[in-house]
């Protein structure tokens, strides 16, 4: 088939990867687009897998998933449905046929498949005798017959009796507008979070970190689901256009790769939150969950969102992740313009303090200016929604900047309590516990956050950091290091890496790992810290001297945190000088400070009494 062709409604261009319908325009992969091609030229055919796969990928290795996600995708694109086929039908083990009437672009004769009646059809410009033809259809329709009537008489297996994990990957971006994927990403991590919170003690969500890692994979899903751990794959695709929203999903049981489930909703953009409780209770009934009547009843309460401001929701969280000082201040503008917009919108306020917060950890305000104005945002947040998980686990960080210790707990407590599935809510309670010196706590929650994201480096350093606190050295650098395999340029692990290796009086790999950090994040103001104490302790203590006196300078033209001068006058042998930056830190309420009673750098300090006060006013109860 050549040139531009029409099915149905649709308007196919292969050359532009274009399907137009009634000025909607969907952009398809350049692959998708040649399966469609394929089919369509095989129109009333069965194509084997096997055949496609040798056309369209030309001898690649390919599994049989690649193809079945590219048929998901061209279904959602032409608003197709699995279960009552308008386009494409599965032939069950063997392949697909295109079952549409074609036609040119120009009008010309459309291609017709064969009927009752005995009229002729068109295959590829070559006549087929009608007999063979109908014979062919009659006998490839027995067994697709017989697979239905044997899967309703067996059933798929019921679900595992211990707790079922459930991966939510990113739904596809069917706009083909690069500059919309902030809509897919903020959609895939609202269904994480809808179905997080489902019946958290019977099923488990991925955690958003790891899902993203499957953005525009060519992986399979078993191969992901062996990756993951995970036993369910939900996948699909959004498209907005004029206020309105067409979202596509599907349900996959690994174990047999089959689809238990798929919809197309078709919504206003105020009802995208009814829309994912929607697909999150249908997921319930396919994974066989009883959902208790509060529960059904927090799906059916659904909020209705006001458009403009849950776009600018998503385009505050999208820019935060960035996780630069640029994203996190955009972010910030971004969440302001939500509240101005819908002054009753939770997500808003808590983006709001989230943001506050990350610009006081990373030195970009004062926390003394930066955490009263995240409390006030929170405080908001959860005056308007008191089970939003994100903002409870946001007030801990802020109690924990007050050094309210029994509140922090509480609030961490209470997040988990709301979601259990919740990552991040595990990874913030583990950080607290290892400032407690609670350290085997430390440890259990935070590898309950790796189980949850277990390909996010950020996780795996943490619990590298929790063991580190713990003196377990060895254990700590093996997660650094896998970490990194994650993620080679993370910074963060790179940096705590060199703090493994210098406690452990590894100084010539501790700098490496240190150099490495400051090639990756220039200008993070904890390098030179731990740069400047490596420095002294390796025996370069002019390099050392001439890291204290730059950070002396800088803090005169903003702030500096005082936790981290005081780690370089430590390496220096400057104890008196160490103590009086770990004061300016104290007054200041340096959000770092919670950290000294159980960091090794601070070792030399413990037994000055000075210190030990220190310690009771600034970190968690031992």
């Amino acid at each position: 088939m050549h040139g531009d062709f029409r099915i149905g409604p649709w308007l196919v261009q292969p050359s532009l990867n274009l399907l137009s319908q009634d000025g909607a325009t969907v952009h398809l992969e350049p692959k998708v687009m040649e399966v469609l091609v394929f089919l369509a030229q095989r129109v009333g055919e069965v194509v084997p897998r096997e055949e496609l796969i040798q056309t369209v990928w030309a001898g690649a290795f390919v599994t049989d998933d690649v193809v079945k996600r590219c048929v998901s995708v061209l279904r959602s694109a032409l608003e197709d449905d699995a279960r009552e086929p308008r386009f494409i039908e599965t032939i069950p083990k063997r392949g697909y046929r295109f079952i549409a009437p074609i036609s040119a672009n120009d009008g010309g004769e459309a291609v017709q498949l064969p009927t009752a009646e005995g009229r002729q059809s068109r295959l590829r410009l070559k006549f087929i005798p009608l007999l063979g033809i109908s014979i062919g259809l009659v006998l490839l329709a027995l067994p697709a017959g017989g697979y239905f009537t044997w899967r309703h008489f067996h059933p798929r297996p019921l679900p595992p009796a211990g707790k079922i994990m459930l991966a939510v990957l990113p739904f596809q971006n069917l706009t083909g507008d690069p500059s919309q994927e902030y809509f897919s990403d903020g959609f895939t991590e609202e269904m994480i979070t809808a179905l997080g919170g489902l019946q958290p003690e019977r099923l488990g969500v991925i955690a958003r970190t790891s899902a993203m890692k499957y953005k525009h994979t060519d992986k399979a899903v078993d191969q992901i689901a062996r990756e993951l751990g995970v036993q369910y794959v939900l996948e699909g695709s959004v498209r907005r256009d004029a206020g309105r929203t067409r979202i596509s999903a599907q349900l996959i049981q690994v174990q047999d790769q089959s689809h238990l489930w798929a919809e197309t909703y078709q919504r206003d953009l105020r009802d995208i939150f009814r829309v994912q409780n929607e697909v999150a209770e249908a997921i319930a009934g396919q994974i066989r969950l009883r959902l208790t009547p509060p529960e059904q009843a927090k799906l059916a309460a659904a909020r209705p969102v006001v458009p403009e401001a849950h776009e600018a929701d998503l385009l505050g969280r999208f820019n935060w992740y960035k996780r630069t000082r640029d994203g996190m201040m955009t972010g910030l503008s971004y969440f302001q313009k939500a509240v101005s917009l819908d002054p009753k919108d939770p997500l808003a306020y808590t983006g709001i303090a989230d943001s506050y917060i990350a610009l006081a950890v990373f030195e970009y305000l004062p926390p003394s200016q930066a955490f009263p104005l995240a409390k006030e945002a929170v405080l908001k947040a959860l005056a308007l929604d008191d089970t939003l998980v994100d903002a409870h686990s946001t007030l801990a960080q802020v109690y924990q900047s007050e050094r309210n210790w029994a509140a922090t707990e509480q609030q961490c407590k209470r997040t988990l309590a709301l979601n259990p599935n919740y990552a991040l809510g595990h990874y913030r309670y583990s950080l607290f516990l290892s400032r407690a010196g609670r350290h085997a706590e430390a440890v259990a929650e935070i590898r309950r956050a790796t189980e949850l994201d277990p390909l996010s480096p950020s996780m795996m350093t943490a619990l590298g950091q929790a063991l580190l606190m713990a003196r377990r050295y060895e254990e700590s650098q093996q997660s650094m290091l896998k970490a990194l395999e994650l993620d080679p340029n993370y910074f963060p692990a790179h940096l705590m890496l060199g703090d493994v290796y210098a406690a452990n009086g590894m100084f010539a790999q501790s700098l490496t790992e240190l150099q490495k950090a400051a090639s990756v994040s220039p200008g993070d103001p904890q390098v030179p810290s731990f740069l400047g104490y490596v420095y002294a302790k390796s025996g370069r203590k002019q390099d050392a001297e001439g890291v204290l006196k730059e950070m002396k300078a800088e803090s005169q033209r903003r702030y500096v945190s005082g936790f981290f001068v005081a780690v370089v006058c430590i390496g220096l042998g400057k104890n008196e000088e160490a103590l009086q930056w770990l004061e300016r830190a104290d007054q200041q309420n340096d959000y770092q400070l919670s950290w000294i009673s159980v960091e090794p750098v601070f070792d030399p300090l413990r037994s000055d009494s000075r210190f030990a006060d220190l310690v009771r006013r600034a970190d968690p109860p031992q």
